[in-house]
């Protein structure tokens, strides 16, 4: 393992993370991506010393320097989390840089995305778009077309026919295109691994969470993309072959 390497991978995810924080604050607010960032409290623009990643929150002690109005920890969640996902990536795929670029840059529009869906209960169309576009990248560059294929109409079908029996009211039509694009990247047989471990860390989640009254047992929206996000990690670190030995498969 080049420790350097993943130094240098890890600080390259905490850029990007900043800078996903950006795109999910004013995708929401509706505002142009370019622009100085500034203090939603007192709008004051902020200094280039504020900007660092996870190191500005920690100095100013999780608050504004003007107006000392409190920082959501979701900014630095957000940078550490894409981070961990950058570094997962490249460890995952030691022996090819591309590849590992690749699968990176799904997971940090899918982590995204997710934050995006349990905050607002949206999912924006360019996060879906850019996995779009390295699932392409990806076939392009030689993966199986027959395996994509399979494993985006799986998702297609699956969502879809939700969608359809419950005329919108189970899914979304984010969730729909999402799973779509996530099944063209991960091919068959990890489409139907992230299926089944999306819904199966789902129930036990949702339950766990209704006993501790977090959440209604009838609550009408729950947001699907983080449980696709996890059974999605949890195939790639292997949980799903595994679980495959054990049934037989």
């Amino acid at each position: 393992m080049n420790v350097p390497l993943l130094i240098l991978v890890g600080a390259f995810g905490l850029a990007f993370g900043s800078f996903g924080n950006v795109l999910v604050y004013r995708i929401h607010a509706k505002k142009p991506i370019t622009g100085r960032s500034m203090c939603p409290s007192c709008r004051r623009s902020l200094s280039w010393f504020e900007l660092f990643p996870v190191l500005s929150f920690l100095v100013l002690r999780g608050k504004c320097r003007s107006c000392h109005h409190p920082i959501s920890v979701r900014y630095p969640l957000v940078e550490l989390g894409s981070a961990a996902l950058f570094i997962f990536a490249f460890t995952l795929h030691p022996e090819s840089p591309i590849a590992a670029l690749l699968l990176a840059f799904v997971l940090y529009f899918l982590f995204l995305a997710c934050v995006f869906d349990a905050s607002y209960q949206q999912i924006p169309d360019v996060f879906t778009i850019f996995i779009g576009i390295l699932a392409l990248v990806s076939l392009a560059l030689g993966g199986s077309v027959t395996s994509s294929l399979l494993g985006a109409i799986s998702m297609l079908v699956w969502f879809g026919g939700q969608w359809l029996l419950s005329r919108g009211k189970a899914v979304g039509t984010g969730d729909i295109f999402l799973a779509t694009v996530l099944g063209l990247y991960l091919g068959f047989r990890y489409a139907l691994m992230t299926l089944v471990f999306s819904y199966m860390a789902g129930a036990m989640i949702l339950v766990v969470m209704i006993l501790l009254k977090k959440i209604r047992a009838k609550q009408q929206r729950i947001a699907y993309v983080p449980f696709l996000a996890l059974g999605v990690m949890l195939t790639l670190l292997g949980v799903g072959d595994v679980y495959m030995r054990v049934i037989g498969l």
